[in-house]
């Protein structure tokens, strides 16, 4: 009799059920995966609620599985995988390439023509909100040791904020900024600390937010308390930051990273935004001779994002505010019922 497990599929419109399926069998190039935690993300809680474009859009079917931050441990491995064997603790891509396409064939995932998206849109790969998970063994990545299945849930949000960073050459003389108080904002603090530099701010209007980026290491700016450029003005005596970092997408904040960077600064752009920025002097960003990058997710910045967190070993469980069990974790898709949450993980399986 084939296995079963507990799988929470979302439905859309603030519902969802925790269902019955069969434990996936592996195959050949595949890795079957005890899922250790789960992490609650933005976007499982705009597609839980059916509240955003995709939905409007139809580029979401539900039911659809959620899951794309999440840790665990191999249960087993198909025939053909030699680099990964039962008890490695791992993590995985937050996209699952087709194995079918030219790309594919030739072992470039990265440029697959037929990408799919984990747990999210369509395409979609089924996410990891489940006791076991199926994935290719090219997609996994080895969990750093001293890096404990609870913290290595955050790999994912941590490569996210990795694709802006692997930009900067942050240095012990680098000034860094980070706007919004998110999981990745809190991952670009952690991965500027881990970098050296000088001075990392975290700006934001939440202090019990602001309070976790303090615990990993942040100089907080709350936005409520005073003016934010401004501020970083006085505090580099009228520099700037060398590198910021805007991870919010909320209103304002692309014209306040343009205001708060220094002369040759590099800023990366990571959030989304719901409204057209109009407010913004394309002069500013032209006198002060700056590098703008726009940031999506990226095959190899996982494997960045660890190997910083293997050197470093960083303390990631300020990130985390909030945790559920499976069987509750229906309520943390819902904002308001956690509205001082940074990071909500969900405990499936066993601990370390």
């Amino acid at each position: 009799m084939q296995k079963e497990m507990n799988v929470f599929l979302s439905e859309g419109c603030s519902r969802g059920r925790i269902v019955t399926m069969p434990v996936p069998e592996v195959v050949p190039g595949t890795v079957l995966v005890k899922i250790a935690y789960c992490g609650i993300c933005g976007t499982d809680q705009d597609l839980f609620s059916g509240e955003c474009s995709f939905a409007e859009t139809g580029q979401v079917s539900y039911p659809v599985r959620l899951g794309h931050e999440w840790s665990g441990v191999v249960e087993a491995v198909g025939e053909g995988v030699t680099q990964f064997c039962k008890g490695d603790r791992v993590v995985g891509d937050n996209a699952v390439s087709c194995g079918k396409c030219d790309a594919c064939l030739a072992g470039d995932f990265a440029h697959c023509a037929h990408m799919l998206n984990v747990g999210t849109i369509d395409p979609v790969y089924d996410g990891a909100f489940c006791e076991y998970y199926i994935i290719a063994a090219h997609h996994l990545h080895k969990i750093p040791e001293g890096i404990s299945l609870k913290e290595a849930s955050l790999a994912e949000p941590l490569s996210v904020a990795y694709g802006g960073i692997k930009h900067m050459n942050i240095t012990k003389n680098s000034t860094v900024a980070v706007i919004g108080t998110g999981c990745i904002g809190m991952a670009a603090v952690v991965l500027a600390k881990c970098l050296g530099a000088k001075n990392v701010w975290m700006i934001g209007r939440n202090e019990s937010k602001l309070e976790s980026a303090r615990a990993l290491g942040a100089e907080i700016i709350n936005i409520k308390q005073c003016d934010a450029v401004q501020t970083i003005m006085d505090l580099t005596g009228g520099l700037g930051a060398d590198f910021v970092l805007e991870c919010s997408g909320a209103p304002e904040t692309f014209k306040q990273a343009i205001d708060i960077a220094a002369f040759r600064a590099t800023v990366a752009l990571i959030g989304f935004y719901e409204h057209r920025e109009n407010d913004v002097n394309v002069d500013t960003m032209v006198a002060k001779a700056l590098t703008l990058i726009g940031v999506m997710g990226e095959m190899g910045n996982m494997a960045g994002a660890l190997s910083i967190l293997a050197e470093h070993k960083p303390d990631l469980l300020p990130i985390i505010t909030d945790e559920l069990d499976f069987d509750e974790c229906i309520a943390g898709f819902t904002r308001k019922n956690y509205p001082n949450a940074v990071k909500i993980a969900v405990k499936i399986g066993e601990e370390d």
